[in-house]
């Protein structure tokens, strides 16, 4: 899982905690505004050992009306999170902080139920810090990506297919070495 993977996971996360506030394709508001606060507990085990994680967030989520009709909505999340991951095996554990802002730019139909979005974020994305409370790693500024998503026609963000491979780094402004990890590589170090 890269940690550009790991942030969409991240917004994923804002999308279910506001998946009750879905836009109403008919005569729908122009904006939704909500804010969100909750916590997740979750495991995986894509790292080759198995992680429990704790995620504490909260934020302001918007969809924007898809534009010309398209049922296809803008996402914009403004989002502080705190992540504990623990190797349940060792209890090693680490943490991961994000405090920044996503915002899609341009969405365009590349056919059918396919677009290609572009979008930002800016802000401290994550700042993994060690079981001392050493920084690892810290990104921030802003960051530019693009990327494909299959939408199948609606506009319920939570079933989206993202096109693998298509992610591409349009722009790095400002320190983003996480951008160029992978979150594995960064659990097997601090707790593998």
């Amino acid at each position: 899982m890269s940690i550009f993977s790991f942030r969409r996971f991240a917004v994923g996360v804002a999308v279910v905690a506001g998946s009750a506030f879905a836009v109403d394709p008919v005569g729908a508001a122009p904006l939704v505004r909500e804010r969100y606060s909750d916590t997740d507990r979750f495991s995986f085990d894509d790292c080759g050992f198995l992680i429990e994680g704790t995620s504490t967030f909260h934020g302001l989520f918007m969809l924007k009306e898809g534009r010309r009709g398209d049922a296809t909505p803008y996402l914009f999340d403004n989002y502080d999170i705190h992540d504990v991951f623990t190797n349940p095996a060792t209890g090693a554990w680490f943490t991961r902080d994000a405090n920044g802002m996503y915002k899609d730019l341009r969405i365009v139909n590349v056919g059918g139920t396919v677009y290609r979005f572009e979008s930002i974020e800016v802000g401290q994305p994550f700042v993994i810090r060690d079981s001392d409370g050493n920084v690892v790693i810290r990104d921030r500024g802003a960051l530019r990506v693009g990327f494909t998503v299959d939408t199948l026609g609606d506009d319920n963000l939570e079933n989206d297919v993202f096109i693998e491979g298509s992610n591409e780094l349009l722009a790095d402004n400002g320190s983003h070495p996480g951008f160029y990890l992978d979150f594995c590589d960064i659990a097997r170090d601090l707790i593998g």
